[in-house]
């Protein structure tokens, strides 16, 4: 193999790389996660898409209770009014007085103001309908958000945001037909198109179509019978007129009418959320705890899988022993000679558990921050949340080996070590997602045990086939000793130099086997003559004089640096 080739590993024994393989899963990933982790639909940090979710019905999405709390704690849309003493006002009919805080605010009322006065100067452009409002129209303001959507929503709530002030801010008002905006109500404006306007249409259509065929076999022989008759023709008139103004809306309009005022009022409650201290020291405590979790699962599994290998050594003698001449005092010994070899091997590999808790502390950290982040656009389900963590716990191992190179690996070398990492991070993702789906499978006792059993042996023989694919297929070693051939300049110099040096300690080895005749009083003056002087150049012109003196012959003219460096490049 040549100088740049990648090395291959000829002590790869199946059986045994599998049996650590498999421990290590069981310990770690199948084992001690079930323990320190709960994973949860949503992730552990509210954010606002979740609250929303969780409230509209998703129960299924974790919500912490502090955050259930503060919406039951939201108070009613419109609250009982008060007197001075506190007491519940009722009205002549003893039904009790509500407040309607959004329709009394002072700013719904100044809109409502501004937009009558432009309405009378025919100014007044109703974007539901993509037209100026007549001066006859009968105009309502309406909330574009309905004002009761704002009040029970959880993102709002969670936000900590006042409903009123948000509901009656100028990007939420739009002036319309009385009829369209009664007829919205508190419904949103999809809900309002897709359902409620077309429901609407096809039976006002439908009951005038049957009130003008009640209208024709009608009599008007006596004035009750023309009352009634003319009853009907207003009803159907006012049927018309209805039908008329809704058949007048532009949905398209509506819709972006809809999503300019969204846009701006959730940028207010994302905007305030997420920068909030609330949201900073939930996102802060979740990703510490789960750092914390995984470095403890990380050395934990390291440790639990060294003190099985050593017991796997011993139980053999333990067992042994029991069968001849067993005695107390013996079984003690060889109890204590185990448990001292289990701490000799765990001390043996502390440095290595330590870089392991490290690098998973840092993996929980990244992991939690990524699903939080990610349950900002959308939900993450329980099984994307412990995907996320084990590829992240590869990704720190990638990333340090990339980054920082301990090894100094040629790229050759460097490259199959990160691909061994990540793709050993695919394979442990791997028998997490075939885990869930055995676990729903073998509901019997001891069934999730025996899946994670499975999952382990699964994680085992995919780790294991990529290792030796990886070190031993004919392909990937002509990958890895292509890549080799491409180093960088520092990498070319030091070999340069290393070489040089090689070269160096050789001749300087046959320039010490050589007799140069030198008197004892000789070689002390010369040895003086290079101790007094400082500077390289003075024990340069020192040497060339001895050395011509001494007539020795020298492959590069002494004295003369061009021609010492011309030599020196020669040797390589």
């Amino acid at each position: 193999m040549s100088a740049t080739s990648a090395s291959v590993r000829a002590d790869f024994h199946l059986t045994e790389e599998l049996n650590k393989t498999v421990v290590q899963s069981l310990v770690s990933s199948f084992g001690l996660d079930f323990l320190l982790f709960e994973d949860k639909k949503g992730g552990e940090v509210a954010t606002v898409h979740n609250v929303r979710k969780h409230h509209n019905g998703e129960s299924d999405i974790y919500v912490a209770e502090q955050v259930k709390q503060e919406y039951e704690n939201r108070g009613a849309y419109k609250p009982a009014k008060l007197d001075a003493d506190g007491n519940q006002v009722f009205n002549s009919k003893g039904k009790a007085v509500k407040v309607d805080r959004y329709h009394a605010d002072s700013g719904y009322k100044s809109r409502g103001a501004v937009d009558k006065t432009l309405q009378q100067e025919g100014q007044l452009y109703d974007a539901y309908r993509g037209q100026n409002m007549a001066q006859n129209d009968n105009r309502q303001l309406d909330h574009i958000i309905s004002s009761n959507e704002v009040h029970n929503d959880a993102g709002r709530v969670l936000a900590g945001l006042d409903g009123v002030e948000l509901a009656n801010q100028g990007s939420n008002f739009q002036s319309t037909h009385s009829y369209i905006n009664n007829l919205k109500s508190a419904h949103s404006m999809d809900a309002f198109l897709g359902d409620v306007l077309p429901r609407t249409l096809e039976s006002k259509k439908a009951r005038i179509k049957t009130n003008q065929d009640k209208l024709v076999a009608m009599p008007e022989s006596t004035p009750q019978q023309r009352h009634e008759k003319r009853k009907l023709e207003d009803s159907i008139a006012k049927d018309k007129g209805h039908v008329e103004v809704l058949e007048s809306i532009d949905a398209d309009k509506m819709r972006e009418a809809d999503k300019q005022a969204r846009q701006q009022y959730d940028g207010q409650i994302n905007a305030k959320y997420y920068t909030s201290s609330k949201f900073l020291k939930s996102t802060g405590y979740e990703s510490a705890k789960s750092g914390l979790k995984m470095g403890m699962r990380q050395a934990l599994g390291m440790i639990l899988a060294e003190v099985w290998f050593e017991l796997k050594e011993h139980i053999p003698s333990l067992y042994k022993d029991s069968q001849g001449n067993f005695t107390l005092e013996r079984f003690l010994d060889r109890l204590k000679t185990m448990a001292v070899d289990i701490w000799t091997r765990i001390k043996a590999r502390f440095k290595d558990i330590l870089t392991e808790f490290k690098d998973g502390a840092i993996g929980g950290v990244l992991s939690s921050l990524t699903t939080t982040v990610m349950n900002i656009f959308f939900t993450t389900q329980k099984l994307i949340g412990k995907l996320i963590r084990e590829m992240w716990t590869s990704l720190v191992s990638a990333a340090k080996m990339v980054f920082f190179n301990p090894s100094k690996l040629s790229a050759g070398d460097l490259a199959r070590e990160v691909t061994r990492i990540l793709s050993t991070g695919v394979a442990v993702a791997m028998g997490v997602i075939l885990n869930q789906h055995l676990a729903t499978v073998m509901t019997f006792p001891l069934g999730s045990e025996l899946a994670a059993f499975l999952s382990a042996i699964a994680t085992g023989l995919m780790t294991l086939g990529i290792t030796y694919f990886l070190d031993h297929s004919e392909v990937m070693q002509k990958v890895w000793n292509f890549l080799n051939q491409f180093k960088s300049e520092a990498r070319r110099t030091l070999e340069y130099f290393q070489k040089v040096n090689v070269e160096l300690d050789r001749y300087l080895v046959e320039l010490a086997a050589l007799e140069f005749n030198l008197a004892p009083q000789e070689m002390a003056q010369f040895t003086d003559s290079l101790v007094a002087v400082n500077s390289e150049y003075e024990k340069g012109l020192i040497l060339t004089q001895e050395i011509k003196k001494r007539d020795i012959e020298l492959p590069f003219e002494a004295g003369n640096l061009d021609s010492t460096r011309s030599w020196l490049k020669s040797l390589c």
